[in-house]
């Protein structure tokens, strides 16, 4: 049987970014309890858009460590570069500094070049951390835009917990973080991206999302059918 040139001559981890992996499986496993579902739903090659919701900043590592491929893409705003640790940190892993003053069209423009040449990125469609509900906010437009521009499937993930996570630790208990992996799906094909195509289409996203996490993530997204629907068929 033929292979591609991909599998013949698969990604492989730098070395460092290797031992960073390896730091952050160390940390989890001392810390807390990880709960993985969906592993089988990542796929472990060519570009993909990864959609999640946000909730700390444990999400970033736990995604790493679970998704375990060389080829992710991290985005991080320039203004951290001030940080000697967080540089390193963001460089070794390979991720791609994008000017916040800039906004939202920087990383839009960084993320399509990315899946252009077949790697995975992440995004958050919220667009920040829920930080006082924890529970889901209206998605932004801009990963139904990249997702259609670039022709790419749409891994959503789902995380709970970590935002109780700090408190846990600080009395010594080791909360359980969950993480769940859906199926990769994709977006209907469109002529052109209206605004009422992007804001169905970021619903969509949405609500296979909340369908991965607990009824009190949901938040705006709360009693929607369409959650329903997802969680039924698979």
């Amino acid at each position: 049987m033929g292979s591609d040139s991909t599998s013949a001559n698969p990604i492989k981890f730098k070395p460092t970014a290797k031992l960073i992996m390896w730091g952050f499986d160390l940390i989890f496993a001392l810390v807390s309890r990880v709960r993985l579902v969906g592993k089988e739903n990542i796929p472990m090659q060519g570009a993909v858009l990864v959609v999640t919701n946000h909730l700390s900043y444990a999400d970033p590592p736990l995604i790493y460590i679970t998704l375990r491929r060389p080829d992710m893409v991290v985005l991080a705003a320039d203004t951290y570069k001030k940080n000697p640790f967080y540089k390193w940190l963001v460089n070794s892993v390979g991720g791609v500094w994008i000017n916040r003053g800039a906004g939202d069209r920087a990383a839009l423009k960084v993320s399509l070049e990315v899946l252009k040449q077949g790697k995975l990125i992440g995004l958050a469609p919220e667009g920040t951390r829920s930080k006082y509900t924890h529970a889901l906010q209206v998605g932004k437009t801009g990963a139904a835009f990249l997702a259609s521009k670039a022709g790419v499937p749409i891994l959503p993930v789902g995380i709970s917990n970590t935002e109780k996570a700090w408190e846990e630790i600080k009395h010594l208990r080791r909360p359980t973080l969950s993480i769940a992996y859906g199926p990769v799906f994709t977006l209907p094909p469109t002529e052109r991206d209206t605004k009422e195509t992007l804001e169905k289409n970021t619903h969509e996203i949405m609500c296979r999302i909340a369908a991965l996490i607990p009824d009190e993530y949901h938040g705006v997204y709360k009693g929607e059918a369409r959650i329903k629907e997802i969680r039924e068929t698979g």
